[in-house]
């Protein structure tokens, strides 16, 4: 079960107790632990991190506070290695620049919206499993070059990909990203045995995969790719494999109605 651990620094109690009630709903919601460190001013949480090297999965920082201001802490956070995951929560909107320069993760408006909140928290979960464990991240996460700035792609939500002139658009099973990459490089970097291409522009998640029809890949919820000639008789023995074989594991070794090959 994944620990998410959460620190949260405003100088208004009132928002303090809004952003640690989003993080208990979240962590209810997916059945994760939760543990907060909560701090009123930037000095006091600073000199906190620094006496103690803990390390949170994400830090909410308000900007303006009395003393040193939310900005001005993450940046000392930066300079002594603090390599956490940095959520500015404020009433201002005029700090977007200097929150790209810290490498922020997000710079989001009070009152904070559930909605918002959690998509936060699903990009610090694929940010804090990446520093955790890297070797084991860079199977499941994809770190792509998006509009200027990284973007980490959750392998196990991308459907299919598919290139589109100089662009490469992930379609994945809660949104789409675009990145400038070929095809090819961003295939390199893939897992063979799960991604494979389906046709000169697309290459398709074999997991995701429902149905092979002689033209096109089916993968549920209405979304499709196209399949080439070449490919189909390989990637339709391969998926009819695997149905069978659940097939079997789903009677417990009593003898199944095998689906005929075309």
């Amino acid at each position: 079960m994944w620990k998410l651990n959460a620190a949260i620094c405003d100088d208004e109690e009132f928002y303090r107790n809004e952003v640690v009630n989003l993080l208990s709903t979240y962590a209810n919601e997916m059945g994760y632990d939760l543990e907060t460190d909560v701090w009123e001013n930037g000095s006091s949480m600073v000199e906190a991190m620094k006496e103690s090297g803990k390390e949170y999965d994400v830090i909410f920082l308000d900007v303006e506070m009395p003393g040193i201001s939310g900005m001005d802490a993450a940046n000392e956070l930066r300079r002594i290695g603090q390599n956490t995951s940095i959520c500015f929560v404020t009433a201002h909107i005029g700090y977007a620049y200097e929150a790209y320069r810290v490498d922020a993760i997000a710079y989001i408006p009070k009152p904070i919206k559930y909605v918002d909140m959690k998509k936060i928290l699903e990009k610090v979960e694929m940010y804090s499993h990446y520093r955790r464990d890297k070797e084991e991240a860079e199977k499941r996460y994809l770190n792509i070059t998006s509009d200027r700035a990284n973007v980490i792609i959750d392998l196990n939500k991308v459907v299919y990909i598919e290139k589109r002139r100089n662009q490469c658009v992930f379609h994945c099973t809660d949104r789409e990203q675009i990145c400038y990459d070929s095809l090819r490089n961003i295939h390199k970097k893939l897992d063979p045995d799960i991604f494979l291409y389906i046709h000169q522009g697309y290459i398709a998640s074999f997991p995701h995969i429902k149905e092979v029809l002689p033209d096109r890949v089916c993968f549920g919820s209405g979304m499709q790719a196209p399949l080439s000639r070449r490919h189909y008789a390989s990637l339709r023995k391969r998926h009819l494999d695997k149905v069978n074989r659940l097939i079997m594991e789903s009677t417990q070794g009593t003898e199944p109605w095998k689906i005929q090959k075309a």
